[in-house]
Protein backbone atom coordinates (compact mmCIF):
# COMPACT_ATOMS: atom_id res chain seq x y z
CA UNK A 1 0.00 0.00 0.00
CA UNK A 2 1.92 3.33 -1.06
CA UNK A 3 1.14 6.80 0.09
CA UNK A 4 1.81 9.22 -2.74
CA UNK A 5 0.20 12.32 -4.09
CA UNK A 6 -2.36 12.63 -6.43
CA UNK A 7 -1.35 15.82 -9.11
CA UNK A 8 -4.40 17.20 -11.35
CA UNK A 9 -3.61 20.46 -13.93
CA UNK A 10 -6.13 22.03 -15.41
CA UNK A 11 -7.70 24.78 -17.39
CA UNK A 12 -11.19 26.16 -18.11
CA UNK A 13 -12.64 25.79 -21.13
CA UNK A 14 -12.22 28.52 -23.30
CA UNK A 15 -15.24 31.09 -22.77
CA UNK A 16 -16.79 29.18 -19.70
CA UNK A 17 -13.92 30.57 -16.85
CA UNK A 18 -16.71 31.58 -14.83
CA UNK A 19 -19.00 27.87 -15.08
CA UNK A 20 -15.59 26.48 -14.48
CA UNK A 21 -15.26 28.21 -10.96
CA UNK A 22 -18.47 27.33 -9.81
CA UNK A 23 -18.32 23.44 -10.71
CA UNK A 24 -14.74 23.25 -9.56
CA UNK A 25 -15.45 23.05 -5.57
CA UNK A 26 -18.14 20.19 -6.45
CA UNK A 27 -15.39 18.50 -8.72
CA UNK A 28 -12.43 18.30 -5.64
CA UNK A 29 -14.81 17.57 -2.81
CA UNK A 30 -16.00 14.41 -4.85
CA UNK A 31 -12.09 13.22 -4.65
CA UNK A 32 -12.16 13.52 -0.93
CA UNK A 33 -14.42 11.26 -0.28
CA UNK A 34 -12.85 8.43 -1.88
CA UNK A 35 -10.88 6.22 -0.09
CA UNK A 36 -6.97 6.11 -0.76
CA UNK A 37 -7.26 10.46 -0.08
CA UNK A 38 -6.08 11.52 2.81
CA UNK A 39 -6.29 15.49 2.27
CA UNK A 40 -6.27 17.87 -0.42
CA UNK A 41 -5.85 21.98 -1.34
CA UNK A 42 -5.96 24.05 -4.59
CA UNK A 43 -3.73 26.14 -6.10
CA UNK A 44 -3.86 28.88 -8.73
CA UNK A 45 -0.92 29.43 -11.24
CA UNK A 46 0.79 32.74 -9.67
CA UNK A 47 1.86 36.21 -11.36
CA UNK A 48 5.36 36.17 -11.00
CA UNK A 49 7.21 33.25 -11.98
CA UNK A 50 10.94 31.81 -12.29
CA UNK A 51 9.75 30.24 -16.28
CA UNK A 52 7.28 32.37 -18.01
CA UNK A 53 6.46 29.19 -20.45
CA UNK A 54 3.02 28.72 -19.90
CA UNK A 55 1.07 25.42 -18.28
CA UNK A 56 -2.10 25.01 -16.77
CA UNK A 57 -3.38 27.46 -14.89
CA UNK A 58 -5.08 25.10 -12.06
CA UNK A 59 -3.37 22.80 -9.51
CA UNK A 60 -4.96 20.77 -7.32
CA UNK A 61 -2.78 18.33 -4.97
CA UNK A 62 -4.05 15.76 -2.68
CA UNK A 63 -2.21 13.84 -0.46
CA UNK A 64 -2.88 9.96 -0.66
CA UNK A 65 -2.86 7.11 1.78
CA UNK A 66 -2.85 4.25 -0.80
CA UNK A 67 -2.35 5.11 -4.45
CA UNK A 68 -3.92 2.19 -5.84
CA UNK A 69 -7.66 2.32 -4.11
CA UNK A 70 -7.32 6.26 -4.83
CA UNK A 71 -6.89 5.18 -8.43
CA UNK A 72 -8.96 2.47 -8.99
CA UNK A 73 -11.68 4.93 -6.99
CA UNK A 74 -11.10 8.00 -9.44
CA UNK A 75 -11.51 5.50 -12.41
CA UNK A 76 -14.52 4.33 -11.62
CA UNK A 77 -15.92 7.78 -10.43
CA UNK A 78 -15.01 9.44 -13.75
CA UNK A 79 -15.46 6.36 -16.14
CA UNK A 80 -12.11 5.65 -17.12
CA UNK A 81 -11.39 1.70 -17.56
CA UNK A 82 -7.58 2.90 -19.42
CA UNK A 83 -5.32 4.98 -19.64
CA UNK A 84 -5.81 5.59 -23.04
CA UNK A 85 -9.93 6.91 -22.35
CA UNK A 86 -10.38 10.88 -21.70
CA UNK A 87 -12.57 11.49 -18.39
CA UNK A 88 -15.99 11.76 -18.35
CA UNK A 89 -16.03 15.47 -17.15
CA UNK A 90 -18.30 18.59 -16.76
CA UNK A 91 -17.90 20.86 -20.08
CA UNK A 92 -16.60 23.46 -18.09
CA UNK A 93 -12.93 22.00 -17.64
CA UNK A 94 -10.53 21.36 -20.38
CA UNK A 95 -10.16 17.85 -21.15
CA UNK A 96 -7.05 18.25 -23.83
CA UNK A 97 -5.11 20.30 -21.22
CA UNK A 98 -6.04 18.21 -17.95
CA UNK A 99 -3.28 16.46 -16.51
CA UNK A 100 -3.88 13.62 -13.53
CA UNK A 101 -1.20 11.61 -12.36
CA UNK A 102 -0.97 9.41 -9.23
CA UNK A 103 3.16 9.75 -7.73
CA UNK A 104 4.39 7.71 -5.37
CA UNK A 105 6.61 8.45 -2.20
CA UNK A 106 10.45 8.79 -2.52
CA UNK A 107 11.95 8.99 1.05
CA UNK A 108 11.29 11.25 3.70
CA UNK A 109 10.06 14.94 3.34
CA UNK A 110 12.76 17.43 3.73
CA UNK A 111 12.61 20.32 6.28
CA UNK A 112 14.17 23.48 5.03
CA UNK A 113 17.36 24.71 7.31
CA UNK A 114 15.42 27.01 10.15
CA UNK A 115 11.85 26.80 8.51
CA UNK A 116 9.70 29.26 9.77
CA UNK A 117 6.01 28.12 10.77
CA UNK A 118 3.32 28.53 8.12
CA UNK A 119 0.05 27.89 8.30
CA UNK A 120 -0.26 25.09 5.49
CA UNK A 121 -3.49 27.49 4.00
CA UNK A 122 -1.00 30.23 3.69
CA UNK A 123 1.89 28.19 1.71
CA UNK A 124 2.69 28.19 -1.76
CA UNK A 125 3.98 25.26 -3.76
CA UNK A 126 6.74 24.97 -6.33
CA UNK A 127 6.17 22.51 -8.78
CA UNK A 128 9.63 20.33 -10.68
CA UNK A 129 8.03 18.71 -13.59
CA UNK A 130 11.28 16.61 -13.90
CA UNK A 131 12.11 14.54 -17.05
CA UNK A 132 14.19 11.93 -17.04
CA UNK A 133 15.60 9.08 -19.28
CA UNK A 134 15.04 6.07 -18.82
CA UNK A 135 18.72 5.14 -18.47
CA UNK A 136 18.91 7.76 -15.60
CA UNK A 137 16.12 6.62 -14.07
CA UNK A 138 17.18 3.91 -11.79
CA UNK A 139 19.61 6.10 -9.67
CA UNK A 140 17.88 9.94 -10.36
CA UNK A 141 16.29 9.48 -6.76
CA UNK A 142 19.81 9.25 -5.07
CA UNK A 143 21.30 12.18 -6.76
CA UNK A 144 17.91 14.57 -7.20
CA UNK A 145 17.84 13.63 -3.09
CA UNK A 146 21.10 15.88 -3.06
CA UNK A 147 19.40 18.73 -5.11
CA UNK A 148 16.41 19.02 -2.92
CA UNK A 149 18.38 19.71 -0.11
CA UNK A 150 20.17 22.72 -1.82
CA UNK A 151 17.09 23.92 -3.17
CA UNK A 152 15.93 23.96 0.38
CA UNK A 153 18.16 26.82 1.58
CA UNK A 154 16.35 29.19 -0.69
CA UNK A 155 15.38 32.00 1.43
CA UNK A 156 11.32 30.99 1.21
CA UNK A 157 11.62 27.43 1.29
CA UNK A 158 9.64 25.40 3.62
CA UNK A 159 10.04 21.93 2.80
CA UNK A 160 10.40 19.45 -0.24
CA UNK A 161 9.38 15.89 -1.48
CA UNK A 162 10.58 13.61 -4.54
CA UNK A 163 7.65 11.57 -5.70
CA UNK A 164 7.91 9.17 -8.34
CA UNK A 165 5.34 7.96 -11.17
CA UNK A 166 3.26 5.03 -10.36
CA UNK A 167 2.43 2.28 -12.45
CA UNK A 168 -1.25 3.12 -11.53
CA UNK A 169 -2.25 5.88 -14.28
CA UNK A 170 -5.63 6.62 -15.07
CA UNK A 171 -4.45 9.15 -18.03
CA UNK A 172 -0.78 8.14 -20.15
CA UNK A 173 1.45 10.52 -17.89
CA UNK A 174 3.97 12.76 -18.98
CA UNK A 175 6.74 13.44 -16.56
CA UNK A 176 8.49 10.14 -14.49
CA UNK A 177 9.27 12.31 -11.61
CA UNK A 178 8.21 15.77 -9.49
CA UNK A 179 9.21 17.23 -6.70
CA UNK A 180 6.71 19.56 -4.56
CA UNK A 181 8.18 22.57 -2.65
CA UNK A 182 5.86 23.96 -0.28
CA UNK A 183 6.66 27.81 0.14
CA UNK A 184 6.39 29.74 2.91
CA UNK A 185 7.11 33.43 1.16
CA UNK A 186 7.08 33.60 -2.93
CA UNK A 187 8.70 36.66 -3.14
CA UNK A 188 11.60 35.98 -0.98
CA UNK A 189 11.92 32.36 -2.80
CA UNK A 190 11.97 34.10 -6.51
CA UNK A 191 14.92 36.38 -5.88
CA UNK A 192 17.57 33.51 -5.52
CA UNK A 193 15.15 30.31 -7.06
CA UNK A 194 17.53 28.92 -10.03
CA UNK A 195 17.04 30.35 -13.41
CA UNK A 196 15.94 28.83 -16.56
CA UNK A 197 18.74 28.60 -19.47
CA UNK A 198 16.04 31.43 -20.93
CA UNK A 199 13.84 34.06 -20.32
CA UNK A 200 10.93 33.88 -22.22
CA UNK A 201 9.17 37.28 -22.93
CA UNK A 202 5.52 36.40 -24.84
CA UNK A 203 4.63 33.00 -26.08
CA UNK A 204 5.16 34.22 -29.35
CA UNK A 205 8.92 34.58 -28.27
CA UNK A 206 8.68 30.80 -26.77
CA UNK A 207 7.41 29.43 -30.18
CA UNK A 208 9.88 30.34 -32.16
CA UNK A 209 12.78 29.34 -29.89
CA UNK A 210 11.30 26.57 -28.24
CA UNK A 211 9.18 23.45 -30.09
CA UNK A 212 7.95 21.84 -26.85
CA UNK A 213 5.29 24.64 -26.79
CA UNK A 214 2.23 24.71 -28.89
CA UNK A 215 0.37 26.84 -30.45
CA UNK A 216 -1.85 27.82 -27.33
CA UNK A 217 1.48 28.26 -25.39
CA UNK A 218 0.76 24.73 -23.44
CA UNK A 219 3.37 22.41 -23.43
CA UNK A 220 3.97 19.28 -25.71
CA UNK A 221 7.76 18.10 -25.21
CA UNK A 222 9.62 16.72 -22.13
CA UNK A 223 11.33 19.74 -20.49
CA UNK A 224 12.36 20.14 -17.09
CA UNK A 225 10.03 23.02 -15.61
CA UNK A 226 9.87 24.79 -12.38
CA UNK A 227 6.11 26.43 -11.65
CA UNK A 228 5.20 28.43 -8.65
CA UNK A 229 1.90 27.91 -7.66
CA UNK A 230 -0.05 30.40 -4.81
CA UNK A 231 -3.56 29.45 -2.87
CA UNK A 232 -6.79 29.52 -4.92
CA UNK A 233 -9.24 32.70 -4.44
CA UNK A 234 -12.00 32.14 -6.39
CA UNK A 235 -11.60 35.49 -9.12
CA UNK A 236 -14.26 37.83 -9.08
CA UNK A 237 -17.37 37.53 -11.93
CA UNK A 238 -16.79 39.84 -15.35
CA UNK A 239 -18.71 42.80 -14.82
CA UNK A 240 -21.67 42.64 -16.83
CA UNK A 241 -21.80 44.16 -20.52
CA UNK A 242 -22.52 47.86 -21.17
CA UNK A 243 -26.32 48.89 -22.18
CA UNK A 244 -26.42 49.17 -25.41
CA UNK A 245 -27.36 53.07 -26.33
CA UNK A 246 -30.55 54.05 -27.01
CA UNK A 247 -31.14 54.57 -30.50
CA UNK A 248 -31.41 57.99 -31.46
CA UNK A 249 -34.63 59.45 -32.47
CA UNK A 250 -35.76 60.55 -35.52
CA UNK A 251 -36.51 63.84 -36.81
CA UNK A 252 -40.30 64.22 -37.30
Amino acid sequence: MAEGVFVVLSDPTAKKEVAFHDWYPSFFESFLAMPGFRSGRRFMFAKKQVDLRAVQAQLALFELSDVEAARNAVAEKYGVKTSKEELRLDEAIDSVTIMPTFYENIGERQIAPDAPEVPAEEQSIMLSLLAVSLSSQPTFAEAYGERLGELLKVPGALSGDLYQLSKHQIQNPLYPFIAVYRVGDMEQLLTQWPAPGTTWRSIAAMREKDPSVRPDGRLAGLKNRDFLYEPYVKPDPPPPPAPKAAPAKKEA
